[in-house]
């Protein structure tokens, strides 16, 4: 299992240099490749911050990745990516909503946009 760093997710969603993008095509598709949430967190902020890739195109990128990928918590990272393409969350406060919603993890936050969302997406179940 290779675990790998967020410029070798870069390459592969952007493919802006080939031979980096068919490496990492390479090992994902061989289903080589662990992701640490830390990562995932970096991609994300690349691609908004770098790219300015919309929300919802980076939540679909990463989603799909998931499919080749393992990670600590597939549930919670895709609901996380879920949540980041469906709100103007923080894409740790996703990750952390999904943890409260999918893993049943208690969390602690003053952020008051975070604690309003778990409370609706509560109420709605």
């Amino acid at each position: 299992m290779l675990y790998v760093d967020a410029n070798v997710l870069i390459r592969f969603i952007l493919k802006d240099n080939a031979e980096m993008a068919q490496k990492a095509e390479n090992a994902i598709i061989a289903g080589e490749v662990f992701v640490l949430p830390e990562v995932f967190a970096e991609v994300v902020y690349v691609l908004n911050s770098v790219y300015n890739t919309e929300r919802k195109v980076i939540s679909d990128y990463l989603s799909n990745l998931l499919k080749f990928v393992e990670t600590t918590d597939v549930a919670v990272m895709s609901a996380a990516f879920m949540y980041y393409g469906e709100t103007k969350l923080d894409f740790v406060d996703c990750v952390l909503a999904a943890h409260n919603l999918i893993g049943g993890k208690d969390v602690l936050t003053f952020d008051k946009k975070l604690n309003n969302f778990v409370k609706r997406k509560l109420s709605e179940k």
